[in-house]
């Protein structure tokens, strides 16, 4: 197979550490570990502190040779409301379109990832220009799963996005999503069956590994985590989306949870994180990090004991929605407690699992017995059951290269 010239049009990029940027990262280094050029194109860093990563904000355009990366103006990134967020897509569309158009670059393949699925419109938009075949990542159902959360109720943005969604379907030449629950989703909407493949995100086993109790020792001291307490760990998004902070606060708080002798430990970022800290201030003992490189978070994960994963109850099951956290988790050797409606993917996949205890979404009391009842069992012994299941389903380098053969099947 001869070198394939593939522009990566991105939304997210490292050195973000979303899980955005991570699946995007992994995408690329398997490409070029392929033998194929690869040239990103991605908004300057933003996500998720919005503001302009420090070495970034006084260049217009910011180009990274060795990584063959380009990072181009984004406006609005620290606009927390809706119409702010949609000013920000549309700044870095038109900005990535015109540089793009105006750059002398031929692509054999243009790659987007979505949400946003503005980002993805731009993307489809120069690859008909070029005449370069469209690969569609999908991560989210947009605007499914904003409907379905009650982000969007504005019947005509509705139909709007549903419109660049159904002319984003159509054109692709390939569409990839991430679980079952999605392509069932994409294959009610378009004609040829065999336009749609599934490529999990999993976890990077060979970062995301147990330690041993004198590591973890040392990594709790290393962030003054107490060493004397069971430690549980939620890291991940506090934005608006599927995870139910309001829950995962109520459930921190509760007597039967106050009681233990337990250490909240907060890794992430987003608008429902100031309410969260509010509520449990000065009643329980807790550690918040606003955000780490991708190994440092492996480190404290495999230093904790369980991992929670409160899961919103939405009415119908919009795509995979399946928590890349509960994969890291697993790998990393600790069991998970997961809230999540019962027929959902995730579902299905914690109970052929086994490493943890599922119960059923937007129930505190639920989450406070399943906690009870994860405590009796041997944590250890549930960690090394999922790490096993991991690394035999889900390694996120073994779905990463899965893109490749997508890729050649196309060219």
């Amino acid at each position: 197979m001869n070198k394939i010239k593939i522009l990566f049009y991105s939304h997210f990029f490292k050195p973000e550490t979303g899980a955005a940027s991570v699946r995007a990262d992994y995408f690329v280094k398997a490409l070029r570990n392929a033998g194929h050029e690869v040239l990103i194109v991605s908004p300057k860093p933003n996500y998720p502190i919005g503001e302009i990563f420090d070495g970034f904000k006084k260049k217009l355009i910011v180009k990274n040779v060795k990584e063959n990366t380009i990072y181009l103006p984004i406006l609005f990134v620290s606009s927390h409301s809706a119409i702010g967020r949609l000013f920000s897509y549309l700044s870095y569309f038109k900005f990535s379109l015109i540089y793009l158009l105006f750059k002398n670059y031929k692509p054999d393949i243009v790659i987007s990832s979505s949400p946003p699925i503005f980002t993805s419109l731009a993307a489809l938009i120069y690859s008909k220009i070029k005449r370069s075949k469209f690969i569609l990542d999908i991560r989210d159902i947009w605007p499914d799963i904003g409907v379905e959360l009650g982000i969007l109720t504005n019947k005509f943005s509705i139909l709007g996005l549903s419109k660049i969604e159904e002319f984003l379907l159509k054109n692709s030449d390939k569409i990839i999503v991430t679980a079952e629950g999605d392509k069932k989703n994409v294959m009610d909407k378009i004609e040829n069956s065999e336009k749609c493949e599934i490529i999990y995100n999993g976890a990077d086993t060979e970062i995301f590994k147990p330690i041993s109790a004198i590591e973890k020792e040392d990594i709790r001291k290393k962030y003054n985590i107490p060493t004397d307490k069971q430690v549980i760990i939620y890291f991940g998004s506090y934005n608006h989306g599927m995870n139910d902070i309001e829950v995962l606060g109520d459930f921190l708080i509760h007597k039967k949870f106050m009681s233990k002798n337990i250490h909240f430990l907060s890794i992430g970022s987003g608008d429902n994180l100031e309410n969260l800290i509010k509520k449990i201030e000065g009643k329980i003992s807790y550690t918040s990090i606003f955000s780490l490189p991708m190994e440092e978070v492996a480190e404290l994960v495999g230093a904790s004991d369980v991992s929670i994963i409160p899961r919103k109850d939405i009415n119908r099951d919009t795509g995979g929605n399946i928590p890349v956290k509960c994969f890291e988790s697993w790998a990393s050797g600790i069991p998970v407690l997961l809230s999540n409606i019962e027929d959902a993917e995730i579902s299905n996949i914690f109970k052929k699992c086994g490493a943890g205890v599922l119960v059923e979404p937007n129930n505190v009391e639920a989450l406070i017995n399943g906690f009870d009842d994860l405590l009796s069992k041997d944590l250890v012994e549930l960690g090394l059951l999922g790490r096993g299941f991991v690394v035999e389903n889900f390694d996120r380098r073994r779905e990463s290269e899965k893109l490749i053969d997508i890729i050649e099947l196309i060219y």
